[in-house]
Protein backbone atom coordinates (compact mmCIF):
# COMPACT_ATOMS: atom_id res chain seq x y z
CA UNK A 1 0.00 0.00 0.00
CA UNK A 2 2.95 2.08 1.01
CA UNK A 3 4.61 1.98 -2.66
CA UNK A 4 4.53 4.55 -4.82
CA UNK A 5 5.74 4.28 -8.03
CA UNK A 6 4.25 7.42 -10.38
CA UNK A 7 6.57 10.46 -11.46
CA UNK A 8 8.03 12.61 -8.47
CA UNK A 9 8.58 16.21 -7.70
CA UNK A 10 10.06 17.73 -4.94
CA UNK A 11 6.92 19.46 -3.61
CA UNK A 12 5.08 16.51 -3.44
CA UNK A 13 3.86 15.09 -0.14
CA UNK A 14 1.58 11.79 0.74
CA UNK A 15 -1.67 11.68 2.23
CA UNK A 16 -3.08 8.61 4.12
CA UNK A 17 -6.39 8.30 5.49
CA UNK A 18 -8.04 5.69 7.50
CA UNK A 19 -10.87 4.99 9.75
CA UNK A 20 -11.32 2.82 12.67
CA UNK A 21 -13.95 0.69 13.18
CA UNK A 22 -16.61 2.06 10.70
CA UNK A 23 -16.76 2.65 7.04
CA UNK A 24 -16.50 5.99 6.12
CA UNK A 25 -16.51 5.93 2.37
CA UNK A 26 -13.44 6.85 1.91
CA UNK A 27 -13.05 3.34 -0.06
CA UNK A 28 -11.20 -0.52 0.52
CA UNK A 29 -7.62 0.41 -0.19
CA UNK A 30 -8.58 2.72 -2.42
CA UNK A 31 -5.52 5.36 -3.87
CA UNK A 32 -5.85 8.69 -5.73
CA UNK A 33 -3.19 8.71 -8.14
CA UNK A 34 -3.94 12.67 -9.39
CA UNK A 35 -2.79 15.27 -7.81
CA UNK A 36 -4.41 16.45 -4.65
CA UNK A 37 -4.41 19.66 -3.33
CA UNK A 38 -4.09 21.39 0.67
CA UNK A 39 -8.03 22.32 0.28
CA UNK A 40 -8.79 19.17 -1.13
CA UNK A 41 -7.44 17.37 2.29
CA UNK A 42 -9.67 20.20 4.55
CA UNK A 43 -12.09 19.05 2.37
CA UNK A 44 -11.94 15.58 3.17
CA UNK A 45 -11.52 15.65 6.55
CA UNK A 46 -14.41 18.56 7.38
CA UNK A 47 -16.59 15.76 5.48
CA UNK A 48 -15.68 13.19 7.70
CA UNK A 49 -16.39 15.65 10.43
CA UNK A 50 -20.02 16.37 9.08
CA UNK A 51 -19.73 19.51 7.93
CA UNK A 52 -23.27 20.01 6.06
CA UNK A 53 -23.53 20.39 2.49
CA UNK A 54 -19.25 19.10 2.49
CA UNK A 55 -19.67 15.47 0.06
CA UNK A 56 -15.88 15.30 0.57
CA UNK A 57 -14.68 17.05 -3.17
CA UNK A 58 -12.69 15.02 -5.21
CA UNK A 59 -11.67 12.77 -2.16
CA UNK A 60 -14.28 11.24 -1.11
CA UNK A 61 -16.81 8.54 -2.70
CA UNK A 62 -19.78 10.83 -0.85
CA UNK A 63 -20.42 12.06 2.89
CA UNK A 64 -20.39 9.66 5.71
CA UNK A 65 -24.50 9.33 7.08
CA UNK A 66 -25.68 11.57 9.14
CA UNK A 67 -24.42 10.32 12.81
CA UNK A 68 -21.34 8.30 11.52
CA UNK A 69 -18.86 10.90 11.54
CA UNK A 70 -16.14 9.26 14.06
CA UNK A 71 -15.79 10.62 17.63
CA UNK A 72 -12.21 11.98 17.25
CA UNK A 73 -10.42 13.00 13.96
CA UNK A 74 -6.70 12.88 14.06
CA UNK A 75 -4.66 14.69 11.62
CA UNK A 76 -0.72 14.07 11.60
CA UNK A 77 1.46 16.61 10.30
CA UNK A 78 4.85 15.06 10.01
CA UNK A 79 7.78 17.35 9.30
CA UNK A 80 9.99 16.18 6.57
CA UNK A 81 7.26 13.78 4.75
CA UNK A 82 7.77 13.70 1.46
CA UNK A 83 7.14 11.26 -1.55
CA UNK A 84 10.08 10.15 -2.57
CA UNK A 85 11.23 9.27 1.12
CA UNK A 86 7.91 6.88 1.51
CA UNK A 87 8.57 5.31 -1.91
CA UNK A 88 11.93 4.85 -1.25
CA UNK A 89 12.17 4.01 2.79
CA UNK A 90 8.21 3.28 3.44
CA UNK A 91 8.61 -0.54 4.39
CA UNK A 92 10.26 1.48 7.94
CA UNK A 93 6.27 2.75 8.34
CA UNK A 94 4.86 -1.15 9.63
CA UNK A 95 2.24 0.15 11.90
CA UNK A 96 0.61 2.72 9.56
CA UNK A 97 0.68 -0.01 6.91
CA UNK A 98 -1.25 -2.07 9.29
CA UNK A 99 -3.61 0.40 9.74
CA UNK A 100 -4.21 1.46 5.73
CA UNK A 101 -4.63 -2.54 5.41
CA UNK A 102 -6.84 -3.56 8.14
CA UNK A 103 -9.14 -0.66 8.55
CA UNK A 104 -12.48 -0.79 7.33
CA UNK A 105 -12.23 2.19 4.81
CA UNK A 106 -8.83 3.34 3.54
CA UNK A 107 -7.32 6.28 1.29
CA UNK A 108 -3.54 6.95 -0.40
CA UNK A 109 -3.20 10.04 -2.34
CA UNK A 110 0.66 10.06 -3.43
CA UNK A 111 0.82 13.30 -4.92
CA UNK A 112 -0.59 16.38 -2.70
CA UNK A 113 0.59 19.84 -2.79
CA UNK A 114 0.40 23.39 -0.86
CA UNK A 115 -0.19 26.79 -2.26
CA UNK A 116 1.85 29.76 -1.67
CA UNK A 117 -0.66 31.44 0.45
CA UNK A 118 -1.55 28.43 1.93
CA UNK A 119 1.89 26.38 2.49
CA UNK A 120 0.45 24.65 5.62
CA UNK A 121 -2.79 23.23 6.02
CA UNK A 122 -5.55 23.31 8.67
CA UNK A 123 -3.84 26.70 9.90
CA UNK A 124 -6.65 28.03 12.00
CA UNK A 125 -7.30 24.63 14.00
CA UNK A 126 -4.92 24.77 17.45
CA UNK A 127 -2.33 22.18 17.49
CA UNK A 128 -0.45 19.93 19.71
CA UNK A 129 3.29 19.11 19.85
CA UNK A 130 4.03 14.80 19.69
CA UNK A 131 5.50 15.77 22.58
CA UNK A 132 2.73 17.36 24.55
CA UNK A 133 -0.08 14.75 22.96
CA UNK A 134 -0.02 12.42 26.09
CA UNK A 135 -0.74 15.33 28.32
CA UNK A 136 -3.40 16.94 26.02
CA UNK A 137 -5.51 13.64 26.24
CA UNK A 138 -5.13 13.06 29.73
CA UNK A 139 -5.97 16.90 30.45
CA UNK A 140 -9.06 16.15 28.16
CA UNK A 141 -11.13 12.84 28.69
CA UNK A 142 -14.05 13.97 27.25
CA UNK A 143 -12.79 13.96 23.01
CA UNK A 144 -13.20 10.17 23.45
CA UNK A 145 -16.60 10.20 24.67
CA UNK A 146 -18.77 13.58 24.45
CA UNK A 147 -20.71 12.54 20.99
CA UNK A 148 -19.11 15.03 19.01
CA UNK A 149 -16.51 14.93 16.41
CA UNK A 150 -13.26 16.21 17.67
CA UNK A 151 -10.57 17.55 15.34
CA UNK A 152 -6.85 16.70 16.86
CA UNK A 153 -3.98 18.15 14.55
CA UNK A 154 -0.57 17.17 15.91
CA UNK A 155 2.75 18.48 14.76
CA UNK A 156 5.48 15.70 14.84
CA UNK A 157 9.24 15.62 14.15
CA UNK A 158 11.59 12.95 13.68
CA UNK A 159 14.77 11.90 12.59
CA UNK A 160 13.35 9.14 10.27
CA UNK A 161 10.09 7.54 9.22
CA UNK A 162 10.14 4.67 11.58
CA UNK A 163 9.99 7.34 14.36
CA UNK A 164 7.18 9.23 12.61
CA UNK A 165 5.57 5.53 12.59
CA UNK A 166 6.66 4.18 15.93
CA UNK A 167 4.62 7.71 17.04
CA UNK A 168 1.86 7.27 14.69
CA UNK A 169 1.02 3.69 16.33
CA UNK A 170 1.19 4.73 19.72
CA UNK A 171 -1.43 7.56 19.43
CA UNK A 172 -3.96 5.63 17.23
CA UNK A 173 -3.67 2.63 19.48
CA UNK A 174 -4.60 5.18 22.64
CA UNK A 175 -7.64 6.86 20.75
CA UNK A 176 -8.74 3.17 19.18
CA UNK A 177 -8.51 2.05 22.64
CA UNK A 178 -10.37 5.00 24.29
CA UNK A 179 -13.26 5.39 21.39
CA UNK A 180 -13.64 1.84 21.08
CA UNK A 181 -12.06 1.98 17.28
CA UNK A 182 -14.29 5.07 16.50
CA UNK A 183 -11.67 7.30 14.93
CA UNK A 184 -10.28 8.40 11.55
CA UNK A 185 -6.80 9.24 10.92
CA UNK A 186 -4.88 11.78 8.27
CA UNK A 187 -1.39 11.86 7.76
CA UNK A 188 0.93 13.87 6.02
CA UNK A 189 3.43 16.47 5.79
CA UNK A 190 3.54 19.23 7.79
CA UNK A 191 4.73 21.99 5.57
CA UNK A 192 5.80 21.95 1.30
CA UNK A 193 7.85 24.08 -0.18
CA UNK A 194 5.49 25.58 -3.22
CA UNK A 195 7.98 25.32 -5.97
CA UNK A 196 11.09 23.73 -6.83
CA UNK A 197 14.42 25.39 -5.38
CA UNK A 198 16.81 26.90 -7.94
CA UNK A 199 20.45 26.66 -8.30
CA UNK A 200 22.10 29.61 -7.16
CA UNK A 201 23.58 30.98 -10.46
CA UNK A 202 20.05 30.96 -11.90
CA UNK A 203 19.24 33.56 -9.20
CA UNK A 204 22.06 36.17 -10.19
CA UNK A 205 20.83 38.96 -12.56
CA UNK A 206 22.57 39.60 -15.70
CA UNK A 207 24.36 42.42 -16.13
CA UNK A 208 24.74 44.70 -19.30
CA UNK A 209 22.58 44.76 -22.46
CA UNK A 210 21.10 41.29 -23.44
CA UNK A 211 21.87 40.50 -27.29
CA UNK A 212 17.77 40.21 -29.06
CA UNK A 213 18.57 37.95 -31.30
CA UNK A 214 17.89 33.91 -31.83
CA UNK A 215 20.32 31.35 -33.04
CA UNK A 216 18.50 30.41 -35.83
CA UNK A 217 18.69 33.78 -36.96
CA UNK A 218 22.36 34.59 -36.11
CA UNK A 219 23.18 31.49 -38.49
CA UNK A 220 21.03 32.99 -41.00
CA UNK A 221 23.25 35.99 -41.01
CA UNK A 222 26.41 34.12 -41.03
CA UNK A 223 25.40 32.47 -43.74
CA UNK A 224 24.27 35.64 -45.49
CA UNK A 225 27.60 36.75 -44.86
CA UNK A 226 29.34 34.08 -46.44
CA UNK A 227 27.21 34.30 -49.40
CA UNK A 228 27.84 38.00 -49.69
CA UNK A 229 32.21 37.72 -49.39
CA UNK A 230 31.78 35.09 -52.09
CA UNK A 231 29.91 37.44 -54.49
CA UNK A 232 32.34 39.92 -53.96
CA UNK A 233 34.96 37.74 -54.93
CA UNK A 234 33.45 36.69 -57.86
CA UNK A 235 32.68 40.24 -59.15
CA UNK A 236 36.15 41.69 -58.31
CA UNK A 237 37.83 38.63 -60.45
CA UNK A 238 35.36 39.55 -63.14
CA UNK A 239 36.47 43.08 -63.71
CA UNK A 240 40.18 42.38 -63.43
CA UNK A 241 39.89 40.41 -66.79
CA UNK A 242 41.55 42.57 -69.54
CA UNK A 243 40.91 42.18 -73.42
CA UNK A 244 43.79 43.21 -75.26
CA UNK A 245 43.17 46.53 -76.86
CA UNK A 246 42.89 45.67 -80.86
CA UNK A 247 42.74 42.49 -82.74
CA UNK A 248 45.12 41.69 -85.73
CA UNK A 249 43.96 40.95 -88.89
CA UNK A 250 45.06 37.66 -89.80
CA UNK A 251 45.23 37.96 -93.73
CA UNK A 252 46.95 40.80 -94.02
CA UNK A 253 49.67 39.19 -92.14
CA UNK A 254 50.16 36.31 -94.54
Amino acid sequence: MLSLTATLALSYSPAFFWTGSRDLNLGYRARHLNEATGEDLERAVAALLGQPGNQGGVLLEKAPAKGQSPEVQLVFLLEGLDTEDVRNDGAQMRQMNGFLQQSASSLTVPFTTRSQAHPTIFEKAARVRGEHVDMHFASHPELFNNRASDLVVIEHSAPDLASHDEFIGHVCHHVSEATNGNYAALVTGSKLPVEVPRRRLATVQPTGVKLMITRDLLAALMVSFLLFIIFISGLCCLLSMQTPRKFEDGSKAS
